[in-house]
């Protein structure tokens, strides 16, 4: 006597179905419609991938913080043109800056001092050798300006990102301020200390 097991409803129902077959074409011929198991002449077919929407690649996004030429930058740039242009002229009508005497070698100065944009330069020739102050340093100087961009390579472009190349631009830029206006405004007769109380030796 044998006893034959019959598979349980509640097994059947929890079973995992069988997928359903997906046409796909094969290389060299067209599709064909699937038939019954076991009839010649048909084929199976089945789906190789899917591909999804996210990793197409977009070629015609634009990329972030993007600025137009006009009108956002030329806009500007024609903006602070015309306030500095009318700087200029209101200046031009409250400070005197008539041409001096011609130069005398015979006669020095009482304070000779160079232009203001030359005033930092001249007052680090007061602390180095004509050498130093006037071929090293301000090779230096213009060649730490011209190695930032080279030396930050950070596509950010705000300051809290870029704090390192900021100080470094920062400490250039400061150290040249402070020695022209030590030279414009506290340097007296020999280019001596001269506080601007006792004296103001300052000319345009």
């Amino acid at each position: 006597m044998t006893i034959e097991k019959r598979p349980n409803a509640s097994a059947d129902k929890n079973a995992p179905t069988q997928a359903p077959r997906v046409p796909v074409v094969e290389r060299g011929t067209g599709p064909k419609l699937p038939g019954p198991p076991g009839v010649p002449g048909t084929e199976r077919f089945r789906l190789l991938a899917y591909v999804r929407q996210e990793s197409m690649v977009r070629v015609d996004k634009r990329p972030d913080e993007t600025v137009l030429t006009w009108p956002h930058l030329l806009r500007a740039e024609f903006l602070m043109a015309g306030l500095i242009s009318a700087l200029l002229v209101v200046a031009s009508f409250f400070i005197n800056a008539p041409l001096e005497e011609m130069a005398n070698a015979g006669n020095t100065p009482h304070v000779a001092k160079a232009p203001w944009y030359f005033l930092g330069l001249q007052e680090i020739l007061s602390y180095f050798n004509a050498t130093v102050a006037g071929v090293l340093v301000p090779l230096l100087y213009l060649g730490g300006l011209a190695l930032i961009p080279y030396i930050d390579r950070s596509p950010y472009k705000a300051a809290r990102d870029r704090k390192l190349i900021w100080i470094f631009f920062l400490c250039l830029m400061i150290g040249g301020l402070l020695v022209t206006f030590i030279g414009s405004f506290f340097r007296g007769p020999g280019w001596n200390w001269v506080w601007p109380w006792d004296g103001l030796f300052f000319t345009l």
